[in-house]
């Protein structure tokens, strides 16, 4: 989808403490083969903080940063993995009540770690289509803390699931970047890979979370699991062409590519090869130090790079993810001016 008059005027994060891979292998919660391998050298833990409120943090940095205040937003949108509180309780009516926010529309996404990514593809098309909403603010959150889940281990070979918080605030009147093209699709052939071989109902809730079974359990009874990555990488690599086209711009055009917080075999294998990206333009130096965030990978590395300094006007940045359903997405930005936040 090209997008015209979209901007980014604002992005927060919250970023918890953070526990080095070492340490986890020298606790015993992590193996020394699968931390050579993945490269991955920590990740961050939020303990006991409820994701609402780290979501609500980063919220409010976001609006700080773009001189804009909740009552001025038009709509809200939050994306998250797990559960966000107690059952039948919604999280946006928390968020816009904590942050002051009027009586605007609200949307929870659960896309997985895509959830950023659509949050943004769906606030385009309300304002493009509402002449008196101008501001869309996008949060997610996501708290991995649990005894039904392995954030070293249980995830898959090469990632290691990190908590954090982050916040984008739309504009359709200027910011520092512009939104050129956002997009999606799905792959519902591989729609088993993250189910795998478990109930679809499940009263009681007490399943381990464990995605290397759930994808071995499709390896075995749908196709090989060197089929299920090819087709991610084609189809990976179709969607973020086609971005790059809407855009108008090609491969060789992008100065920073940001991808899933993933290990480095699997960032080439299903992003940076089939594009033929460089390591050099992409995240993975910084991502492998935070972790797979969920759905705040994307906005956490543009932040980090935004606040660096390490982006200048005119630079084009593609930001590109995967997540259970099984879907794939992509966007292009350009900058536009270096952000009043930055170092």
């Amino acid at each position: 989808m090209k997008l015209e008059n979209l901007y980014i005027s604002g992005l927060g994060t919250y970023l918890p403490e953070r526990m080095t891979s070492r340490r986890a292998v020298d606790m015993g919660l992590y193996d020394e083969i699968l931390m050579l391998d993945s490269g991955v050298t920590g990740t961050l833990m939020a303990g006991d903080t409820p994701p609402v409120d780290m979501a609500v943090s980063a919220a409010r940095d976001a609006l700080t940063r773009a001189g804009s205040d909740a009552s001025s937003v038009d709509l809200l949108v939050h994306s998250c993995v797990l559960r966000q509180g107690p059952e039948m309780w919604y999280p946006g009516g928390y968020i816009a009540r904590e942050l002051g926010a009027g009586n605007i529309p609200a949307f929870e996404i659960q896309q997985g770690c895509n959830g950023m990514l659509a949050a943004m593809e769906l606030a385009a098309g309300r304002l493009s289509l509402d002449p008196l909403s101008t501001t869309a603010l996008l949060t997610t959150a996501d708290n991995f803390t649990s005894p039904r889940a392995d954030r070293w281990r249980g995830y898959g070979p090469g990632t290691v699931i990190g908590d954090a918080g982050s916040a984008m605030l739309l504009d359709t009147t200027g910011g520092i970047a512009r939104v050129r093209s956002v997009n999606q699709l799905m792959i519902p052939e591989l729609e088993g890979l993250h189910r795998g071989g478990e109930p679809l109902f499940d009263p009681h809730g007490r399943a381990t979370i464990d995605m290397v079974e759930r994808a071995r359990h499709f390896g075995r009874a749908d196709r090989t699991l060197a089929e299920v990555n090819e087709t991610i990488a084609k189809w990976q690599a179709d969607v973020a062409l086609r971005s790059l086209d809407e855009a108008g711009i090609g491969v060789g055009d992008i100065a920073r590519a940001i991808y899933v917080n993933q290990g480095h075999y699997l960032v080439a294998q299903f992003f940076l090869d089939p594009l033929g990206i460089p390591e050099s333009k992409s995240s993975w130096e910084f991502g492998r130090t935070v972790g797979h965030l969920a759905a705040s990978d994307h906005v956490v590395a543009l932040d980090h790079y935004v606040s660096m300094g390490l982006l200048k006007p005119g630079d084009h940045v593609l930001l590109a993810g995967a997540a259970p359903g099984f879907v794939v997405s992509s966007a292009v930005l350009t900058i536009d001016a270096a952000a009043p936040w930055a170092i």
